[in-house]
């Protein structure tokens, strides 16, 4: 189903060089959720998708992701599944078939919208399962020129499923050597928007990789901290799912 593209719809996305490391999905620009102010980015985007987050309680069968074609020209995109597990704070992607994309390929007319139905193949289960859905624009046959890359945009959406069926996160912060480590010992994942971390005396001291992130449930994720423990005592504080977070990470050095 396809119905015309709002003009004025702010699209809820960053454009960025790079890409994820999902398998066999290289693609030269990828969008994905962020707190930043997006507008400027995503009003040149040839595609949008919203939301850029799904979530699928244990009461609901389905949900419905549009993806917005903003173009003058049709327009393939592709919807692939993964699972999304961590390993040692590492994100871990396999392609899944646990739930039903609907369509899983299309092609988009000009200035219009695609509604894409994630849908359950069984009933809820005990816990949180989680998901990436891979929103690819597909290459134009039409704009091929040798030796030319074609820019394509990528959106790699977090998907929870019986989130509301999960124990609730829980955190434990820890100061090893060179990182600063979070473990989240509830159920449900929990999203930790950038941190701030200062030494006793106030002054600030420079995390690295400090952007939007999701912790598991029973898994950790992990910071780079130059110094580490011989930083001494340590204050964090973070934005986990629109909560202030203050800490003092707890010492694991020696």
């Amino acid at each position: 189903m396809t119905r015309p593209v709002a003009p004025t719809r702010a699209r809820m996305a960053v454009a960025l060089a790079g890409s994820l490391a999902f398998p066999n999905l290289a693609a030269p620009v990828l969008a994905q959720e962020s707190d930043m102010a997006a507008a400027a980015a995503a009003a040149t985007a040839s595609l949008a998708v919203t939301p850029l987050r799904v979530e699928l309680p244990a009461s609901a069968t389905a949900e419905t992701v549009q993806v917005q074609n903003s173009t003058d020209a049709p327009m393939a995109v592709q919807i692939r599944l993964f699972a999304w597990t961590q390993d040692n704070g590492e994100d871990v992607y396999a392609p899944s078939s646990d739930l039903l994309i609907s369509p899983s390929i299309v092609s988009i007319p000009p200035r219009q919208t695609q509604l894409v139905r994630v849908l359950r193949k069984a009933g809820a289960g005990a816990g949180e399962k989680r998901y990436r859905l891979v929103v690819d624009q597909l290459p134009d046959p039409a704009k091929a020129r040798p030796g030319v890359a074609q820019t394509r945009v990528r959106f790699a959406i977090p998907v929870f499923v019986d989130r509301d069926k999960a124990a609730p996160a829980a955190f434990a912060w820890r100061l090893a050597e060179g990182r600063l480590e979070l473990a989240n010992t509830g159920g449900a994942s929990a999203r930790v928007v950038q941190i701030a971390v200062t030494k006793r005396d106030g002054s600030l001291v420079t995390v690295d990789e400090n952007a939007l992130r999701y912790v598991h449930g029973g898994s950790r994720i992990a910071w780079p901290i130059a110094g580490g423990c011989a930083l001494g005592s340590l204050r964090v504080s973070a934005q986990i799912d629109g909560q202030t977070v203050d800490a003092e990470p707890v010492p694991a050095c020696g």
